[in-house]
């Protein structure tokens, strides 16, 4: 038997059979179950190998590795994923990532999806495993120069500024995901991407405020220097994202959205583009089914230039408060004053006659009622389509004309 690991094969053949035994006439034990545990094979077949890290075999692995390591550490999956990618998805042992690196790994290798390895650390907030990933080596570990321990370490700190198909660097993404251990790390590393947009023009604080997280809101601003006006111009702003999200809670559960609005506000934000949902139906099937899709859609509004704007959202916000108390007559004199605070050629002002028509209907005042419907869907009907604040007031208007 030759000490060559690749030729070195099980094999099994009859006892009764005295022919040579030969690798086109014997079975090849080696491949069957009981084999595989006698004779581990070392491979470079990259189904195999993703394989055998899916089962945590990383024996056989580390044999492969041994053999193949210039084939093993190019390869990739058919999510275009190396061998380093999947280590840190699936949260193998930090040790591993610093293996796979010292075997010329590269840190800065995009999956399909544009994910550098760094880029998953971040998203599952693994700090000790992007410590791993960036971590410079002890110049005294002799295994290879000190020119190829700066290479290696260069590589990994490049990777921090690589974006993925989004346009998002790491920083970013721990924006995204709320990964606070990651961030306040890549901070420490002086790493600072406040400001950088992404390929839609919005920036980091966008992030931060669409999830309503106060903490990263005021780290990225006090921090980081992020701009509170920030952003694509022709696209909604900050504010109007805090805005649109805080429309989407419960009366009972705005305390945060307003605490975030006051940040904003102290570092002077201002309205660009309203967000606003649409609904549209879509047919499902030959019997006509239909969906109701649910949709946002950008409308622009004066409001740089018209802080009355923010008064009338001001009053409705304070009615929104009346409401929660049941006091029907201060809400519905907050919603006039929202109302009349505001041009009645935008839909803002749509918003507020709405409740105060549904108050005249309550109190028989239907005639009222009817002429602020009746401007208000004539309003709304030149900015959008088959909305479900159209479908409203046209059944509320089918309702009480009748009467």
């Amino acid at each position: 038997m030759t000490d060559n690991i690749n030729s070195c094969d099980l094999q099994a053949s009859d006892l009764n059979d005295n022919q040579p035994t030969s690798t086109k006439s014997a079975e090849l034990y080696h491949t069957s179950i009981c084999g595989s545990v006698l004779h581990p094979m070392a491979t470079k077949c990259p189904a195999e190998i993703f394989s055998l890290l899916r089962h945590g075999k990383l024996d056989v692995f580390r044999q492969s590795v041994d053999v193949y390591h210039q084939d093993i550490i190019k390869m990739k999956n058919e999510h275009g994923q190396t061998v380093l990618h999947f280590f840190i998805i699936h949260a193998f042992p930090h040790l591993w990532v610093r293996l796979l690196l010292m075997r010329g790994c590269d840190p800065c290798c995009q999956d399909n999806d544009g994910h550098t390895a760094v880029h998953y650390a971040v998203e599952r907030d693994d700090v000790e495993m992007l410590k791993a990933l960036t971590f410079r080596f002890d110049s005294q570990i002799k295994l290879f120069p000190e020119e190829a321990v700066i290479a290696i370490h260069e590589r990994c700190l490049k990777a921090l500024s690589m974006r993925d198909r989004h346009g998002l660097t790491p920083f970013m993404i721990s924006c995204q995901y709320e990964s606070i251990k990651c961030f306040n790390y890549l901070i420490e590393l002086k790493i600072n991407d406040a400001n950088l947009k992404d390929n839609y023009g919005d920036t980091c604080l966008y992030y931060a405020v669409a999830r309503r997280n106060e903490i990263f809101v005021d780290k990225l601003i006090k921090e980081c220097s992020a701009d509170a006006n920030d952003g694509d111009k022709n696209r909604p702003s900050i504010l109007d994202v805090l805005q649109f999200n805080r429309e989407q809670q419960k009366p009972f559960d705005r305390t945060k959205d307003d605490s975030i609005e006051q940040i904003l506000l102290a570092n002077n934000a201002v309205n660009r583009r309203q967000i606003r949902r649409t609904f549209s139906k879509r047919q499902m099937s030959v019997d006509d089914n239909e969906s109701t899709i649910s949709n946002l859609a950008c409308l622009s509004v004066d409001s740089i230039a018209d802080p009355s704007i923010e008064i009338a959202r001001n009053y409705a916000r304070l009615a929104l408060s009346y409401e929660t108390k049941r006091d029907i007559n201060n809400a519905h004199e907050s919603y006039k004053l929202a109302m009349n605070s505001i041009p009645n050629n935008i839909l803002d002002w749509a918003d507020y006659a709405v409740p105060v028509a549904t108050t005249h209907l309550v109190r028989g005042e239907n005639q009222l009622a009817i002429d602020l419907l009746q401007q208000a869907l004539a309003l709304r009907q030149r900015f959008e389509k088959d909305t479900e604040q159209i479908f409203r007031i046209k059944n509320l208007l089918a309702q009480y004309s009748k009467n």
